[in-house]
């Protein structure tokens, strides 16, 4: 995961002429797979001998949310309610963000 993101960002400073990245900011949804401590510990690994090596990862942890018809109101939700409304038990399928793993930002100079 962390391998497409240094890609993009190299990417994108080449594009940008940018001579240096100082920080990258992730949104990562708690439903999409990815573990956040587990992305902070492998991120100065995969930033290693890249043009990124030494930028800061700040990581937006996005809660996942289910829009739920009984109660007509987004709900926040953990991998335990299985797409059910954790007010009513009403079961949803409409997950309307939890799924996000995606570059927010990429500080360059």
């Amino acid at each position: 995961m962390l391998h497409a993101v240094v890609t993009a960002v190299e990417v994108a400073a080449v594009k940008a002429d940018a001579t240096a990245v100082d920080a990258v900011g992730l949104r990562v949804g708690t439903m999409s797979g990815a573990v956040p401590e587990a992305l902070e510990a492998a991120w100065p690994l995969a930033i290693a001998g890249t043009p990124l090596e030494g930028a800061r990862l700040d990581l937006e942890v996005v809660q996942a949310a289910i829009w739920c018809p009984a109660c007509q109101a987004e709900q926040s939700i953990d991998e335990f309610y299985a797409l059910a409304c954790p007010v009513c038990g009403t079961p949803s399928g409409n997950l309307v963000c939890g799924r996000e793993f995606e570059v927010a930002y990429a500080d360059m100079d």
